[in-house]
C-alpha cells in the first residue's frame, strides 16, 4: 500500500467488525478514518469512502486521496469472527518525485492513479455481557485483530513483486447511556522488499470519546472525538537505517456521523496533528480529512467512538 493508506488500513483492522453477531445492537463502534468501514456492528456491509492527506514541507509537499471500496461478513452465524476485505486506490501528487519506472517504499509518483494492495482481516470479538446486561448496551466488549497484506498493487512494486507485511491490534470499548469511549493499541510490521529496504514499523495507542443525542434504527446523529499517539520507527534503505526518517506525533480527530435512514451511514471527519517530532520535511504531517458511505445489509447501524485518523509516511 502507499504511504497514506497502510496505517490507516492498520487501524481498521483493529477494528474490523466489531459487532459479529446479528443478535449485537451496538451503538458504537471505532472509526479509524478510511478504513471506518470495518467498524459496522453489522455482519454483512459495504462501503465506499474517499480521503485526502496532505504532508512534507517545502520541495517535499505531497497530496494523497485514496478512494476505498470495503466489504465484510460473518461466515458463520452466532460466531463473533468476521472476515474483512479493503480495496484502496491512490490519486498522488508530489513536488518531489522519484524518477518514473522506479520501485520500493520510497517512490513517489506525481499525478499518478495507482491500485494499492488488498487487505485481508480477521478478527474475533469478547462481549462484557455483565457490563452489557447492567447497562444493556452491547459497546462493552473487547476485540482482537490480525491482518494480511499481501503485495497485490501497482503502486510502490509491480503486482506480486512487492513484500508481505503484518499487523497485531487490540481494542476495547464501553458504553453508558448516550456516551461511549474505545481505546487502542496496534504495531504494524512492515516487510523487507528484495532490496533489504521498508518504511519504518508503526504503532499507535488512541482513545476515542462519542455523545450520541439521537440513536434510533431508522436515524442517528453523533459527535466525536478521538486522541492518538502515532509513532514511526526509522526507515531501512538497503539494510542500513535511515537516521534521518522517523519520529511521532499527536493527532486529534473531531468527527461527526449520521444515519438518515435504516441500513445507512454517512460519516466525515478532519484530523489535525497537534504536536509532532519528524526527523525529516518530508514526513511532516500537515492535514487529513475524509468522507463515507457504509451499507449495513443488516437491520441496525448506529453511532460510533471516533479515533484519530493514522497515515503512514
Amino acid at each position: 500500500m502507499s504511504r497514506a493508506v497502510r496505517i490507516v488500513s492498520a487501524l481498521g483492522v483493529a477494528v474490523a467488525m466489531l459487532g459479529t453477531t446479528r443478535l449485537a445492537r451496538a451503538h458504537h463502534e471505532a472509526l479509524f478514518g478510511p478504513q471506518s468501514s470495518l467498524a459496522v456492528e453489522s455482519p454483512d456491509f459495504l462501503s465506499l469512502q474517499t480521503h485526502t492527506r496532505a504532508y512534507g514541507l517545502g520541495d517535499f509537499r505531497t497530496q494523497e486521496t485514496t478512494l476505498i471500496l470495503s466489504g465484510g461478513f460473518s461466515p458463520i452465524d452466532g460466531v463473533p469472527w468476521s472476515i474483512t476485505l479493503v480495496q484502496p486506490f491512490t490519486y498522488q501528487t508530489t513536488r518531489a518525485p522519484t524518477p518514473p519506472g522506479s520501485t520500493g517504499p520510497f517512490t513517489a509518483c506525481d499525478g499518478c492513479f495507482a491500485r494499492e494492495n488488498t487487505l485481508i482481516a480477521t478478527s474475533y470479538r469478547f462481549d462484557f455481557t455483565s457490563l452489557q446486561d447492567s447497562l444493556g448496551k452491547d459497546g462493552n466488549f473487547a476485540l482482537l485483530s490480525v491482518a494480511l497484506e499481501p503485495p497485490t498493487g501497482n503502486k510502490d512494486y509491480a503486482t506480486l513483486r512487492g513484500p508481505f507485511s503484518a499487523i497485531g491490534a487490540a481494542m476495547v470499548g464501553f458504553e453508558w447511556e448516550r456516551l461511549s469511549a474505545v481505546a487502542l493499541g496496534y504495531y504494524r510490521l512492515n516487510g523487507l522488499d528484495a532490496t533489504s529496504s521498508k518504511k519504518g514499523d508503526n504503532f499507535l495507542v488512541g482513545l476515542g470519546v462519542a455523545y450520541t443525542p439521537v440513536d434510533r434504527h431508522d436515524k442517528m446523529l453523533s459527535f466525536q472525538l478521538g486522541v492518538g499517539e502515532e509513532v514511526h520507527a526509522r526507515d531501512v534503505d538497503q539494510a542500513m537505517t535511515v537516521d534521518a526518517s522517523g519520529g511521532a506525533e499527536t493527532i486529534v480527530s473531531p468527527t461527526i456521523v449520521g444515519s438518515p435512514m435504516a441500513h445507512l451511514r454517512i460519516f466525515a471527519l478532519v484530523s489535525l496533528p497537534v504536536a509532532q517530532s519528524y526527523r525529516s520535511d518530508s514526513q511532516t504531517d500537515r492535514w487529513r480529512a475524509g468522507v463515507g458511505l457504509i451499507y449495513s445489509f443488516d437491520a441496525h447501524t448506529h453511532a460510533a467512538a471516533a479515533l484519530p485518523v493514522a497515515g503512514a509516511r
